[in-house]
């Protein structure tokens, strides 16, 4: 099986700070992966270079074998972590504005999943909870049809009992050889639906593993073996 992403040597540097210092690691299709670490690891900068937002300063990132080209760019569907729509338009017509901008994108299925999530449509973007906020970004994402789709912080704004519901909707989520990159320290709610991990630590991965394999050579759950290397500053 080829591999979905590979991304080797990456490197980010905002002056002479450097975020990134050389991230290796691949993503197959079909898994549904955690990006874990503390807040400033550089989980966001990470997200941002895979999803074309950001010209990373060295490394190399192939997609499906390839690099990702302009034309390529809508293969990869990112969440952010604040909705990026215009707050003064109200929800329907943001759902029309993501079908202009994006051709993969199926307007039908962002308004089910709307209705599904109990998005009110004649509401202005700028005035929804964020926790609402992030439940249409969510409906927006998952309606492009992509290969690699990167949430950055996911559900931080929504109540664990609706959380879990909105994760079991993403394990649910159609065609089993698209991928799923979730960035979080959220790790006990998001530990249920994954099944791979990368531990960002100093601008690195410094593990790559499924989560069966940290429960089977570790007897740890993932949270476990998360808070021993974060917390407890041991090794992988």
């Amino acid at each position: 099986m080829s591999e979905r992403l590979e991304v080797r040597g990456v490197y980010q540097d905002f002056g002479e700070n450097r975020v990134l210092a050389g991230c290796d690691f691949t993503l197959s299709p079909g898994r549904i992966v955690g990006l874990l670490g503390h807040n400033g690891a550089g989980k966001s900068t990470l997200l941002k270079i895979l999803s074309g937002g950001l010209r990373p300063t060295g490394g190399t990132i192939l997609l499906d074998g390839q690099r990702i080209t302009r034309k390529r760019r809508p293969q990869v569907a990112y969440m952010a972590d604040h909705i990026l729509l215009p707050g003064e338009l109200k929800v329907k017509r943001g759902v029309s504005y993501y079908a202009d901008l994006f051709p993969n994108f199926d307007p039908a299925r962002a308004d089910a999943l709307c209705e599904e999530l109990s998005v009110p449509g004649e509401q202005r973007i700028s005035l929804l909870p964020k926790g609402m906020a992030e439940r249409l970004d969510l409906a927006l994402l998952l309606s492009r049809d992509a290969r690699l789709y990167l949430l950055d912080e996911p559900l931080g704004g929504v109540d664990p009992v609706e959380r879990a519901r909105l994760l079991r909707m993403v394990l649910d989520f159609p065609d089993g050889e698209r991928t799923i990159l979730m960035a979080t320290h959220l790790v006990h709610d998001i530990e249920p639906v994954l099944d791979d991990v990368l531990f960002l630590r100093e601008g690195k991965i410094c593990l790559q593993a499924s989560a069966e394999e940290i429960r089977a050579q570790y007897g740890q759950s993932v949270e476990e073996h998360y808070m021993a290397v974060f917390e407890g500053g041991g090794g992988v």
